[in-house]
């Protein structure tokens, strides 16, 4: 059971840490470091809002409709960004992968917390 419970943090540190170094070295100006990592840690509280929400129990039709809605507009807003840097074809794909990445890892360690806290075993 270690394994299912460390692949969550594999995923989400190894897509988080692409994600910034990679972009960290690829954006000449501070202005679009701050752009991405300001689209990394909206999409990273959507997935955990929505997920506490869920978790308690709270989660309603309005308030997953808005969730949704936020989180389309911060991945289109992230393809506008990565499709307008100068990178290659390859980190033009591999930005965004790493975003996913992580955001499937968040969601992961919160379904893990949410059934060690019921008592549940993975």
């Amino acid at each position: 059971m270690k394994t299912t419970r460390l692949l969550p943090w594999i995923l989400f540190f190894s897509g988080a840490f692409i994600y910034v170094i990679g972009l960290w070295r690829a954006c000449p100006l501070l202005s679009s470091k701050g752009y991405f990592f300001a689209v990394l840690m909206t999409g990273m509280f959507v997935t955990y809002v929505y997920q506490r929400a869920d978790n308690l129990n709270q989660n309603d039709e309005h308030f997953a409709s808005v969730c949704q809605m936020v989180a389309l507009i911060t991945v289109g807003v992230l393809l506008v960004g990565v499709l307008n840097v100068p990178l290659s074809p390859l980190e033009k794909g591999l930005f965004p992968v790493a975003f996913i990445v992580c955001l499937l890892g968040q969601v992961l360690l919160m379904r893990s917390a949410e059934y060690l806290s019921k008592g549940q075993d993975l």
